[in-house]
């Protein structure tokens, strides 16, 4: 189990560069939707990712670091890097799909689907065409049956998945009209979703709803969730309460969210506007009792490099597991110039580690075994996970002072111990 320990001095003698990266072989993930509070740290494929026309050098190299310790991976079944799994009715095209499945599986990953986007023909276009640009366009209500259907036939034909999400980030689902998710279709249509998966699969582990979780900087939005961070979109919130309340089942909640404000951007520095990630989770796991998964999520650095990056991304993970999160999937691993947030490894030609990369490594492995113990030294600015052989230290703030305390590099990642 996670430990979390208060405010305490810090260690000192930190060397200022993390130690040479190297795979940490071996070990199973355990089961994210167990409730235990042990969390499994995972990435989501997006539209580039260590795909087919690269070199087998360039593969080889992301791979490499992919596989370097046990991750969830998760693809979806249509976008982000695939095809159209069902460009006609009862016509199938698992190619890409099988693709991304075949990389999974040769980095050792316990994969994960999502079960987005759809086929345009159930989305009133016509059999066999996809326009790309509707990609975030849902089912018509009278086509759910079939996305069901699709899901089912994807869970069958992939029986090492054990975990599915049921479409992302309600797309599709804001009624204009009222100004708020239609929620009670969604819940229809993931229950039939979620139905069709288990009556093939008994054994899949479903989660949703997969809402994103907007911030405004503005008081005058009521919410049941505020802090540092800004004022949580209450109709996030009361989507995720239909859905609970309504649904079939579920073996895992799933959210998303940036730290970011929808109206003013960033309101407070990077380690205090993180705690949307603790607060969130807690109060899904209230409402719901069940593991709590971080589909997606996105911390902003004020400072636009990678080294930045890293240490935001990492103090959101420390932030979801001192909540008791149970997993936490970074968007995209292979980096992109229009995604700007930390990633696993250099877009091609010149695939290679960046500064998030090590730490994540070190950092997966303990997280998984809950072996490591968070502590916050100096409140928003400097994060450490202990194991009890090795520190990893996060300076959060673009100060070296720290209050006073033992000088770092502003927004450093460093590692101590043997």
């Amino acid at each position: 189990m996670l430990k979390v320990v208060g405010i305490l001095a810090v260690v000192a003698g930190l060397v200022t560069a993390l130690v040479t990266w190297l795979p940490v072989g071996g070990g199973v993930l355990g089961d994210p939707t167990a409730g235990q509070q042990d969390m499994a740290l995972g990435v989501t494929h997006g539209q580039y990712s260590l795909d087919s026309w690269l070199t087998p050098e360039q593969r080889e190299s992301g791979e490499q670091i992919l596989g370097a310790t046990p991750l969830l991976q998760n693809q979806h079944i249509m976008g982000f890097g695939v095809g159209n799994p069902e460009p006609s009715p009862g016509q199938y095209d698992w190619s890409r799909l099988d693709e991304r499945m075949g990389l999974i599986t040769r980095t050792a990953g316990t994969p994960v689907i999502t079960l987005c986007c759809a086929p345009d023909w159930m989305k009133g276009g016509r059999p066999g065409t996809t326009n790309w640009d509707n990609l975030a366009v849902a089912p018509q209500p009278a086509h759910y049956a079939d996305f069901a259907k699709l899901a089912a036939k994807v869970a069958l034909r992939y029986p090492q998945v054990r975990y599915f999400q049921v479409w992302n980030e309600l797309k599709g689902f804001w009624d204009d009209a009222a100004g708020d998710w239609d929620i009670k279709d969604f819940t229809d249509f993931y229950n039939q979703v979620y139905d069709a998966v288990k009556q093939v699969r008994p054994d899949a582990k479903i989660g949703g709803p997969y809402v994103v979780l907007n911030l405004f900087a503005a008081t005058d939005h009521p919410s049941t969730m505020k802090g540092a961070y800004g004022v949580v979109d209450q109709r996030s919130l009361d989507a995720i309460c239909y859905w609970n309340e309504h649904k079939h089942g579920a073996d895992f909640v799933a959210l998303d969210a940036s730290t970011l404000t929808r109206d003013k951007g960033l309101i407070a520095s990077p380690g205090a506007a993180s705690a949307i990630y603790s607060d969130a989770t807690r109060w899904a796991r209230d409402l719901t009792g069940l593991p709590v998964w971080w589909s997606e999520f996105y911390p902003e650095a004020p400072e636009k490099t990678d080294q930045a990056r890293a240490v935001v991304t990492l103090d959101a993970v420390a932030r979801a597991a001192e909540a008791g999160a149970a997993a936490m999937l970074l968007w995209q691993p292979q980096a992109s110039d229009d995604l700007p947030y930390s990633a696993l490894w250099t877009a091609p030609p010149d695939i290679g580690p960046t500064c998030l990369t090590k730490a994540w490594t070190w950092l997966a492995p303990r997280l998984r075994t809950g072996s490591v113990t968070v502590v916050r030294d100096v409140a928003d600015d400097l994060v450490r996970f202990v194991d009890g052989q090795q520190t990893l230290t996060l300076n959060i703030s673009a100060s070296a002072e720290l209050q006073g305390t033992v000088a770092l590099p502003p927004f450093s990642i460093t590692l101590t111990g043997t």
